[in-house]
């Protein structure tokens, strides 16, 4: 009867026996108490690039980058790390008991393919805030992985945005519905008209749509207070008005002599105001021109910058003696000395002829309060390849100038010039010497071409004359380019000369009549009706400016000292002669 119970207790002890193996081995293969009081532990911290990686230890999930201080058996161990944008990277680590090993990942850039579409076609395409240069539809590929922010917009339908990813080796549709939404067109009245404005930052531009709703205006331009206003645009046309209010600042002037004349000029509107200077006058703030003036003194011209705030300004005028006929030349800042000039006295004269063309009429007095000094040459290429090597700019050409040595062709005047040219060109004097420089008018320059005579030249009223004291159109001019009424005798030039060839009249100026027509600082009117009685050019509607003094092809009626004419471009008849104020 004891055989059985025996038999019973030895198969118990077998099955706790077996039990507990099988518990031994799943706790060894989990890593569990075991293998760490057997064998120890380590530890790994994994991180990769990007990170939220899956991470796999020995095929098992344990979670995602970064991990860090994970315990793991000791010895060679698989490191797979997987990401959703990015192909799987496995690797082996042996971490040794007790230590701490880092194992970092760079997943491998991957690719796939994006494609946009819309309905309309020709949707802008923004990715991430960058716009793309192309319009729907679109396919990009290779693409990068990832997750992007992808936006479609036409102009008069409802922009949409949407989120998408790009998959490894996959090709991802972005697709939007563009809907109508309605417009709304506007008009803005701006005051002054070229003021810089803005909605929601982009440029206003007449007549502009846009979808309704509120939107931010900016506007703002130089001597104005800016302006910021939110507007509600409805369906259909708006109009709006926007007014800048001007800053302004006062001018206070101490001018000594204080009968000196004194002149303010600004910009107004996109033209330039000038007005004569009042004690503490109001001035609107922004780049202003001060100019005195006063008999027996040197020009004063200064140009400030008022604020909105009182401006004081000291200026004297030095005394000087005019010396009529006396030549100098002023210093250059660059290097060298500038034209050479003739003292102008004062003076009247009858401006004008009434045998002349009608545009020479009517005659009228004029006179000139303000002596000068004038360039007794035109100004020669010499001269002005001074200023042109300060812009890096090439030298215009002189018709017939090849076959001259070069320095015979640095002594021909300049032509091939604009009136804009001319104005270049002065300035930069100016701006050389510390003296003003400019375009003499038009009546300083008939001043000047008369020399005190009444007659159609300078020496008298004798054409066969003129081929002795100007190079113009001549008989053998007259042989090779058939013109009719040129002159009869011959000057010795065919073209353009080299300027002082020929005798100075009273003045002292040379070349006054022929060789190259001359800029004057006035713009073009067809008659002499409301012109100034002073020495002042005439301004205007300046879409042409007055040449004076003909030039080597001019006939002697095309010679006279009345004569004028006019343009808007350069040629190679057309020169400069330069004023400089004393």
């Amino acid at each position: 009867m004891a055989r059985p119970k025996t038999e019973s207790k030895t198969l118990r002890w077998t099955l706790i026996a077996v039990l507990l193996a099988f518990v031994a081995v799943a706790d060894w293969y989990a890593g569990g108490v075991g293998p760490r009081v057997l064998l120890g532990s380590a530890t790994l911290n994994l991180t990769s690039d990007p990170d939220n990686a899956r991470v796999l230890l020995d095929g098992e999930v344990v979670g995602r980058t970064p991990l860090r201080d994970h315990s793991v058996r000791p010895g060679r161990t698989v490191v797979r790390m997987e990401h959703r944008f990015h192909d799987a990277v496995a690797l082996s680590v042996s971490p040794t008991r007790g230590e701490a090993e880092d194992v970092h990942v760079e997943f491998p850039a991957a690719t796939g393919s994006l494609e946009i579409v819309s309905n309309p076609r020709g949707a802008d395409v923004t990715i991430d805030g960058r716009e793309l240069e192309e319009v729907t539809p679109i396919v990009l590929s290779p693409h990068p992985t990832g997750s992007f922010e992808v936006a479609a917009s036409i102009h008069g339908r409802e922009a949409k945005i949407q989120t998408v990813e790009v998959l490894p080796r996959q090709s991802t549709e972005a697709s939007f519905e563009l809907e109508r939404v309605a417009m709304s067109e506007i008009h803005i009245a701006r005051s002054p008209r070229d003021l810089e404005l803005e909605i929601d930052g982009k440029p206003y531009q007449p007549g502009m749509t846009l979808s309704i709703g509120a939107y931010k205006l900016r506007a703002q331009r130089r001597g104005y207070a800016p302006l910021e206003k939110t507007v509600e645009f409805t369906r259909g046309r708006n109009d709006q008005s926007i007014r800048l209010v001007r800053l302004q600042g006062s001018l206070s002037l101490a001018v000594s002599p204080p009968d000196a004349k004194v002149e303010v000029s600004y910009p107004d509107g996109g033209d330039q105001r000038t007005v004569r200077y009042t004690k503490d006058m109001l001035i609107p703030t922004g780049p202003v021109t001060v100019r005195a003036t006063a008999v027996g003194h040197r020009s004063y011209e200064r140009r400030l910058t008022v604020e909105a705030q009182p401006l004081s300004h000291a200026i004297r005028l030095e005394r000087y003696v005019v010396e009529p006929g006396r030549t100098f030349r002023d210093g250059l800042s660059s290097g060298g000395e500038g034209p050479l000039l003739v003292m102008i006295g004062t003076g009247t004269f009858p401006m004008g002829s009434d045998e002349g063309s009608s545009d020479e009429r009517p005659v009228r007095q004029v006179e000139v309060a303000q002596p000068f000094a004038i360039g007794v040459f035109e100004t020669t290429r010499g001269e002005f390849e001074k200023f042109l090597a300060t812009e890096g700019k090439a030298a215009p050409g002189s018709p017939g100038s090849d076959e001259l040595p070069p320095e015979s062709r640095a002594l021909l005047p300049v032509t091939g010039v604009s009136w804009e040219d001319a104005q270049d060109y002065v300035g930069w004097l100016s701006a050389e010497s510390g003296h003003r420089y400019r375009l003499p008018s038009e009546a300083e320059w008939e001043y000047v071409a008369r020399g005190g005579t009444t007659g159609p030249y300078y020496f008298g009223r004798d054409a066969g004359a003129l081929c002795a004291n100007a190079n113009v159109a001549d008989a053998t001019y007259g042989e090779i380019y058939p013109k009719p009424g040129v002159a009869t005798c011959s000057d010795g030039s065919l073209r353009v000369a080299v300027v002082g060839g020929f005798p100075a009249n009273v003045f002292g100026v040379h070349d006054v009549l022929g060789n190259v027509e001359e800029w004057v600082a006035d713009c073009w009117h067809g008659n002499y009706r409301g012109a100034p009685s002073g020495q002042d050019a005439r301004s205007g509607n300046c879409g042409d400016h007055v040449v004076r003094g003909g030039a080597w092809d001019s006939t002697p009626e095309e010679s006279t000292v009345s004569y004028r004419s006019f343009s808007n471009r350069g040629s190679g008849t057309r020169g400069i002669r330069v004023v400089r104020e004393l």
